[in-house]
């Protein structure tokens, strides 16, 4: 039993190995602007949902503002291209929202920011750094399709570097979806939610961060 945790342990930190040495080339060529050869696309699709850079904590409507709202969590310091944002990658997050209608999702809006190597800022803070994301929806569409008994339920795909297609459906290499119905009232309510999701955060650190570079 012993061998075989050992075994399964290594192979999981080969994988881990790989992907860091795939993202380090993929980094290189955002950073010198040039797109990644095919080869090296190639090897990067062999991996699906890699989560350990990016995350995808929550995904949210706030019919009351009439937004659609996604909580990110960047986990590493590392691993982002560049320091203090001389350079840097991108994050999509794209939205889609079924109405129950019988047409499946929808596509909504897409939302990005940009993301750097913070090394000595996250060693400091001991947690992740979290962003919000948000993309206008038809609230009233919304409250229309409540009152005929109907829960309306948004998606949202987190892709790192790549634009996530408009199709639902797809699979971003590094980067997760979730699908959810929660409505919330306000930004506050929804960072109440994230420390559940995302262990080494608080509240108020959720807060704090949003509004720092939220807006």
């Amino acid at each position: 039993m012993e061998r075989e945790m050992n075994k399964t342990t290594l192979q999981e930190e080969q994988t881990l190995d790989q992907l860091a040495l795939t993202r380090d080339a993929l980094l290189q060529h955002i950073a010198d602007s040039q797109i990644a050869p095919d080869y090296l696309q190639q090897q990067a699709s062999r991996f699906q949902r890699v989560t350990e850079w990016e995350e995808l904590l929550l995904a949210a409507m706030d019919p009351e503002e009439g937004w659609l709202r996604a909580f990110v969590a960047i986990h590493r310091p590392e691993g982002y291209s560049g320091l203090y944002r001389r350079h840097g990658s991108i994050e999509y997050v794209r939205f889609f929202v079924d109405w129950q209608d019988g047409t499946g999702y929808r596509p909504i809006g897409l939302a990005h920011f940009k993301v750097c190597d913070q090394p000595d800022e996250q060693e400091k803070a001991g947690q992740p750094r979290i962003r919000r994301l948000s993309v206008p929806f038809d609230a009233g569409r919304y409250w229309g399709c409540v009152l005929d008994g109907l829960r309306p339920q948004v998606k949202a795909v987190l892709s790192w570097h790549r634009v996530p297609e408009l199709d639902e459906a797809y699979v971003p290499i590094f980067g997760n979806a979730i699908e959810s119905r929660i409505c919330a009232e306000n930004d506050e309510s929804l960072s109440e939610l994230v420390p559940f999701l995302c262990p080494g955060t608080t509240p108020a650190d959720t807060r704090a961060d949003i509004s720092r570079h939220c807006h």
